[in-house]
């Protein structure tokens, strides 16, 4: 039996791939081994799956070295991807910058961020680096300076194996050096690339994989336009997370978290002001007598906030008719922080169905799940206008919204003072074809008529059947 090596790099991937079934159908035609990365938080749960080989450990100075060239890639390739640019500002925490107040408190702040960025690894340093006399060298010093990680070159040379795969958000060392494992070894390689915005949000492959796997024909656009891979090497995948959102559509009525009815505000990881935005909201609910009563907005803040320059913490006193997610709730209760990213907080995918399927509206900032939303056949209202506080999270810097309007139902609110209408429009609008919204959202996330773990499975024996095709044309 053909045998595959699959690398978890992250604790999202242990949530995504193999708490999922996604892999379900490889296991049926392949033999799989799977290798975790040490630091995992979950790397427990990972060395309980049967499959589970062994962990490898990363270099720190190695992943230094790593994510200097990834961002030295990303502000060198900037022109192609918007987003990219909108990375290096986050980033050099471009953002807190203050835009309110007096002019000599901007100064300040002004001076105080450049002084910081100059010398956060992140900042200034990265378009110094990356001008045009001095990348050429940087980068290939740097690509000399990193050898390949040695415990994934134990496994990789272990077994005679018929393909490597990997989850990745295109920008970790894991992905790059199986890449170049695989070119050593003759083995051919295949990323699966996690999330929506990761072609467009984070760097250039500066050793690509033989393959991609992506969620749709959008993604596959953006692997050949500002990575160069040809439309033979990216398949269309989908992803494992969302297939239950079909599923649920013709499932009976799903429990309710809630007994009253609510409009649900979704957070973004980006900084966004998301406190001043629900008073808004709650005077909307309270002041506007059209609204139904009992009416009232759950807010589900992301579970992995950057931080931001304006107040983050939610505190339930504040409002009239906001009631915090029940999920983050417990999460709090359990020792989540706002603005702090815990990598072993992995929300369960099983409640996100009838948290969106129940929801009137979903309003949020530019954020994964307003698409989850839509796929829900849910209103959505898209907060892309200046907060006052975040002037780099408007939507020219997010790519991969673009085209999201012609979705039946999704409406981008560009100024504040228009929430109001489109709130009350959306509360009124009738229900969304299944059909009309599906020949939009299918640009951005590929379903065909098969699960995610048959699609992969499929997938995978077109990588190896490539690679074996290959070998044999490559023979005297």
């Amino acid at each position: 039996m053909p045998r595959i090596l699959l690398a978890i790099s992250a604790d999202i991937y242990v949530r995504n791939y193999l708490r999922t079934d996604a892999i379900s159908s490889l296991r049926k035609n392949y033999d799989v081994d799977i290798v975790a990365c040490q630091s995992l938080a979950l790397g427990t749960e990972v060395a309980q799956d049967p499959s589970f080989l062994g962990f490898f450990s990363l270099r720190p100075e190695a992943e230094k070295r790593h994510h200097l060239l990834f961002n030295l890639m990303m502000w060198r390739h900037r022109k192609k991807s918007r987003t990219f640019l909108y990375r290096w500002l986050r980033n050099s925490q471009w953002h807190l910058i203050k835009r309110r107040g007096s002019l000599l408190e901007r100064v300040l702040s002004f001076s105080t961020w450049f002084a910081k960025a100059a010398r956060n690894p992140h900042g200034l340093r990265i378009p110094l680096m990356a001008a045009g006399p001095i990348f050429p060298l940087a980068s290939a010093l740097l690509r000399r300076s990193l050898s390949v990680n040695p415990d994934l070159e134990t496994y990789v040379r272990s077994q005679n194996y018929d393909m490597l795969l990997f989850p990745s958000a295109a920008f970790d060392s894991v992905s790059v050096d199986l890449a170049r494992l695989g070119r050593i070894h003759n083995v051919p390689t295949f990323c699966l690339i996690d999330n929506w915005d990761n072609l467009t949000s984070k760097t250039v492959f500066w050793q690509k994989p033989d393959f991609l796997g992506v969620w749709g024909d959008q993604a596959q656009q953006q692997a050949i336009s500002i990575h160069g891979f040809s439309a033979q090497q990216v398949h269309l995948l989908g992803t494992p997370r969302f297939d239950s959102y079909f599923a649920a559509r013709t499932a009976p009525d799903s429990p309710r978290h809630y007994v009253f009815p609510y409009v649900l505000f979704v957070g973004s990881a980006m900084p966004f002001d998301e406190i001043g935005t629900l008073h808004v909201l709650d005077q909307i609910l309270e002041s506007d007598p059209s609204l139904p009563t009992d009416l009232r907005v759950v807010y589900r803040p992301h579970p992995w906030q950057q931080k931001r320059n304006s107040p983050a913490f939610f505190d339930s006193a504040d409002f009239s008719r906001v009631d915090l997610d029940l999920q983050m709730e417990a999460a709090f209760d359990a020792g989540l922080e706002p603005e702090r990213t815990d990598p072993g907080f992995q929300p369960e995918l099983g409640y996100y169905p009838s948290l969106l399927r129940n929801a009137e509206v979903v309003i949020g900032p530019l954020t994964t799940m307003l698409l989850e939303a839509s796929l829900c056949l849910k209103p959505v209202i898209a907060l892309s206008y200046f907060d006052g506080y975040h002037p780099n999270t408007s939507k020219r810097y997010f790519v991969h919204f673009e085209g999201m309007e012609k979705v039946p139902g999704f409406s981008f609110c560009t100024h504040a003072a228009d929430l109001p209408v489109q709130l009350a429009s959306a509360l009124t609008m009738k229900a969304i074809p299944a059909e009309a919204s599906d020949a939009e959202t299918s640009f951005y996330l590929y379903r065909g008529n098969s699960t995610y773990p048959d699609r992969l499975a499929q997938a995978s024996a077109s990588v190896i059947a490539s690679a074996i095709k290959a070998a044999g044309a490559s023979r005297p």
